[in-house]
């Protein structure tokens, strides 16, 4: 055994976060809040761009807002769940359409369903608990 031996050790994997949501104030927002948290933060603006970011990186949280043009929250987690079952999946909302939200944790298969506006603490929370969920 060499003397440098012990700095072949394997660095634990960087938490990797996406928010999706229509609005580039929110993913400002978002990517604020978790600033000081360590994770890898990717954006997305649609539904589809948040599929290509998931389509290339292995992904361990995904919030999506669920009001988006083209692709709604529901639709876009569901097609998460097929591409990367093992992502934890948080919807997003600034409304309150309850059948809406109950596809979304039907199809999409969610671990939360969160309002806009959030408070910065128990969001945080929310999203320290779906990470260790996995």
């Amino acid at each position: 055994m060499g003397d440098l031996d012990f700095l072949n050790f394997e660095q634990p994997a960087k938490i990797k976060v996406l928010f999706v949501d229509d609005e580039k104030s929110i993913l400002v927002a978002l990517r604020r809040l978790c600033r000081n948290t360590g994770w890898d933060i990717y954006t997305a603006e649609s539904g589809d761009e948040g599929l290509a970011i998931i389509d290339e990186h292995t992904i361990d949280l995904v919030v999506s807002d669920m009001r988006m043009p083209k692709m709604n929250g529901a639709e876009f987690l569901e097609q998460v769940v097929e591409r990367s079952p093992s992502t934890v999946r948080i919807l997003l909302t600034g409304y309150s359409e309850v059948t809406a939200t109950l596809a979304a944790i039907d199809k999409g298969k969610i671990f939360c369903h969160c309002t806009k506006p959030w408070d910065n603490d128990e969001f945080k929370e929310i999203l320290n608990q779906a990470i260790e969920s996995r």
